[in-house]
């Protein structure tokens, strides 16, 4: 009599357990069909919409061939900000959103130039992180390059404007290189999103 209540017991827990990983599962599922995790929601109140989501972004930085790090836990946690992961941005929040255009209905908060702003970093018209075109690395002239996903980024200043995507990886590289070597090599050897650690 006492092994069957165990038994019945031990079942009725392995029941439960498999009913709680099945409902997670479905949930999993169905949270990633919703496209919720890659496009954002939007919701509308009294004629008032808003778009949030959760996006994350990587910024790689190549200065005179040395990486340079952004500051950790750096800028609002509802603004463009960093954790402990190494220069990945992470933006969430809620924009107003035109729900009939499906747009912003004021200025994005994606372009590249807000990022280092509200991080504090220097940035003017002619130059990011204390160097502009021209200054030397090693003796050489140099200049900044920026690839967006791999990709060299056409027009030497307008990358500022640049809207950026979540998981786009935009790589910045100050160095004497010509474009299109640096190019190749990206070519050659893809930079991967890093896995996000944490928010």
């Amino acid at each position: 009599m006492i092994q069957n209540k165990k038994l019945i017991k031990n079942l009725l827990i392995t029941l439960f357990l498999l009913g709680l990983l099945a409902f997670l599962i479905y949930s999993f599922i169905e949270y990633q069909k919703s496209g919720i995790a890659k496009d954002g929601v939007v919701t509308c109140v009294n004629e008032q919409c808003f778009w949030s989501a959760h996006i994350h972004l990587n910024v790689p930085i190549q200065i005179c061939g040395e990486e340079y790090a952004l500051p950790k836990f750096k800028g609002s946690l509802a603004d463009h900000h960093t954790h402990g992961d190494e220069n990945v941005i992470h933006w969430h929040d809620k924009v107003a959103f035109d729900a009939e255009k499906k747009q912003f209905s004021g200025p994005t908060p994606f372009v590249l130039d807000l990022i280092f702003k509200n991080l504090g970093l220097p940035i003017t018209d002619e130059s990011l992180l204390n160097k502009k075109d021209g200054d030397a690395c090693h003796g050489f002239i140099s200049t900044w390059k920026v690839f967006i996903n791999g990709v060299l980024h056409s027009g030497h200043s307008d990358w500022r404007n640049y809207e950026w995507k979540d998981r786009d990886i935009i790589m910045f590289i100050f160095d004497e290189r010509e474009a299109e070597e640096v190019e190749a090599e990206l070519r050659q050897k893809p930079i991967t999103f890093p896995n996000v650690g944490e928010g």
